[in-house]
């Protein structure tokens, strides 16, 4: 059974991954590609639960105590 001091904290990457097929009238295809990013930042489409595709986690390795690891989420160790 480990104790609070063997606790440490570790930066975890996690990635979802959603899609959505549009269709999109354009002259050549980096037009299309182009109208729909546009579309896309003006939320024209929305990637919703529907689109979810999958999920990833990966490790990155312990906090170092960085600035940026200060704005992250945190999930606290429970003790069992």
């Amino acid at each position: 059974m480990s104790n609070q001091g063997d606790k440490k904290e570790y930066r975890v990457l996690i990635t979802e991954t959603h899609q959505k097929t549009v269709i999109v009238e354009a002259t050549s295809e980096s037009e299309a590609h182009r109208r729909a990013e546009d579309a896309w930042k003006n939320a024209e489409y929305i990637l919703d639960e529907e689109s979810f595709q999958g999920v990833e986690f990966h490790v990155l390795g312990e906090s170092d105590g960085e600035e940026a690891d200060k704005h992250v989420g945190r999930i606290e160790a429970k003790d069992v």
